[in-house]
């Protein structure tokens, strides 16, 4: 079969440019148009197509030369050469089924002669391929490109649709259909608008715009709870203090525990805890002793209460089985004098306290917690115990707000619903960035809200404007206010705790001073057929837990409207699709982001 028998473009760039990542957003759209595709990969390193476990698997590594998986819906034939010869793409072509597809996508080689489209992003600093390669049509960018040559059609490389389209009517050689459908402008509807950033983008832009907080001020013990610390905390003292027991038993010189047969020891006294035996156990003697009391001179061992027999009030016997140096905690054990034990940008939580009680610490140096001012926008809201007027709703994002805030460990001011009228808007904005460090709010950063809204963020301070590549959550206002950092929220209340947690909160934690926050995400199964278009990271309300085998499942709470806060408030995690992700089958694995660690 030749490249020629099927219509076949590649995909062809540096790497780390999003190869990858474009087929795999192509795939779908292409199949959308009826298009049966096969994607050939040409791998520059061993193959591992199965998952370690499967039997699969297990075949393949034994040694088998061929290992043919076959099901009711898949087919796979795995088979390993003995001399390793570089692939041609004429011998992947072989291998696939003429019958069966429409379009061969082909990802890499880069030498072969086939029709490309050259992936280009100036900001990674890479030269173009083109012209150099006379086989590149097409460059998609991120950016508008300059070129003299006008033999290549420049494509967009955030409207994946207008590639597909290229490809269906370059390659395919198929007519564009009449559009029934108006669009006028990009919409938190398309798969991924072309200004939008990635999530990872907007973060690490908000954090290279951020300097943390580094007031230092001291706190009581309990009162550093949740705060970040300013410096390193080092011991004063051993822990243990003293060698001592651990445990109720009998204290001895190893040198006489039996070795061949049961042994009668006297009882010289007894040591406890906040008693101590104060002299030296004779030789041939033991010390009744409690856990936790220093073991006494002339001791090394101790024998719990529940191996010894009691003859009398003073004499006990011992059998063999025991070893020199038995239940014995040494001085400094868990924590010797000077050693660092907390190190600073930790947030503090209960079990340091106990840990720092321990040491004798009463007090500690902590940065001082950054001071957050809220409030909502719109004319539409009332506060709790306010009349509803018609198309009016009570403000749940500042009570949401609060509570996150809060968990934080920040100075909260809550400046309640500010009325979408100017000179409102400006007194509000005037006096929360002159109070504070952080200044958020909900509502009025969307298409379609009142302009004025945003021409008076543009005098108060420098803001932008973004749209994020997630759902819920996708316009975001971030800049300053004066001194202040400013984070315009979107209104609905699923999107704001959204990205309140995603983006804010870690922004927020590093201005505190904290320096190893990472939310925890794991791997569980879904319970469920979850459909999914590539372009934005989805953040699904979930519910994850155990299975009869012992597995983690997750499925979602339901509906997951913007506006649903049921949805989050029966969820115990986020179900999180990346931006590739194309949907997801029921028991394939999906990442869990947990609400409690």
């Amino acid at each position: 079969m030749s490249s020629r028998s099927i219509p076949i473009v590649g995909i062809c760039a540096w790497s780390g440019t999003g190869k990858t990542t474009l087929i795999t957003t192509l795939i779908p759209l292409l199949r959308a148009q009826g298009l049966r595709v096969a994607v050939i990969k040409h791998a520059h390193h061993k193959v591992e197509l199965d998952q370690t476990g499967k039997d699969t698997f297990r075949f393949q590594t034994a040694g088998a030369d061929q290992v043919i998986l076959a099901s009711q819906k898949t087919r796979a034939v795995l088979f390993e050469h003995t001399e390793a010869t570089e692939v041609s793409l004429k011998s992947a072509l072989e291998l696939v089924n003429q019958n069966a597809i429409d379009l061969i996508l082909v990802e890499g080689f880069k030498h072969e002669t086939l029709p490309k489209i050259e992936i280009h992003r100036p900001a990674l600093g890479n030269p173009l391929l083109f012209p150099n390669d006379p086989q590149i049509i097409a460059i998609a960018s991120d950016r508008l490109l300059e070129l003299e040559d006008k033999r290549v059609t420049q494509l967009d490389l955030q409207q994946p649709n207008t590639i597909a389209q290229f490809i269906l009517e370059r390659i395919v050689k198929r007519k564009s259909p009449i559009p029934t459908e108006i669009r006028t402008a990009p919409s938190c509807a398309d798969a991924r608008e072309p200004s939008s950033l990635s999530l990872a983008e907007a973060q690490a832009q908000m954090m290279a715009a951020i300097t943390p907080i580094k007031t230092v001020i001291k706190q009581s013990l309990r009162l550093a709870l949740g705060q970040v610390l300013a410096e390193n905390v080092i011991s004063p003292i051993n822990v243990p203090a003293h060698t001592n027991s651990a445990m109720d038993g009998y204290a001895l010189a190893g040198a006489d525990l039996p070795r061949e047969a049961i042994k009668k020891l006297s009882i010289a006294g007894t040591a406890f805890a906040g008693h101590p035996f104060e002299t030296e156990c004779p030789a041939g003697s033991c010390i009744r002793i409690m856990t936790g009391a220093p073991m006494p001179l002339g001791t090394d061992t101790v024998v719990m209460q529940e191996h010894t027999e009691l003859v009398d009030e003073s004499t006990i016997r011992i059998g063999t089985g025991h070893k020199q140096g038995q239940n014995v905690r040494q001085q400094g054990e868990d924590i010797a004098q000077g050693q660092t034990i907390l190190t600073a940008g930790r947030r503090l939580i209960p079990a340091d306290l106990g840990l720092l009680a321990s040491l004798g610490v009463a007090e500690l140096k902590v940065y001082r917690a950054p001071r957050v001012a809220f409030f909502s926008t719109g004319d539409e809201l009332r506060s709790i115990g306010e009349p509803l007027d018609k198309g009016c709703v009570y403000d749940s994002n500042r009570y949401t707000l609060f509570g996150m805030l809060k968990n934080l460990g920040l100075d909260v001011v809550d400046l309640g619903v500010v009325k979408d009228e100017p000179d409102a808007l400006q007194a509000a904005f005037k006096m929360a960035a002159e109070s504070a460090d952080v200044v958020i709010t909900s509502g009025g950063v969307s298409v379609g809200e009142a302009d004025y809204t945003k021409r008076i963020l543009d005098q108060l301070g420098e803001i932008n404007f973004w749209k994020i590549a997630i759902k819920p959550g996708r316009p975001l206002a971030f800049g300053k206010l004066g001194e202040a950092l400013f984070f315009g929220l979107p209104g609905n209340p699923v999107a704001v705790m959204v990205t309140f947690q995603q983006i804010v909160q870690p922004a927020l934690l590093y201005l505190a001073g904290e320096t190893d926050y990472q939310p925890l995400v794991i791997p569980a199964r879904s319970a469920q057929k979850l459909k999914k278009k590539p372009g934005r990271t989805e953040f699904l309300r979930a519910i994850y837990e155990q299975d009869p085998a012992g597995g983690l499942i997750v499925r979602t709470t339901g509906a997951q409207g913007s506006g649903i806060l049921m949805s989050m408030s029966r969820a115990n995690c986020y179900l999180i699709l990346d931006e590739d992700n194309a949907g997801v089958e029921q028991g394939d694995w999906v990442k869990v982001q947990p609400f409690k660690t």
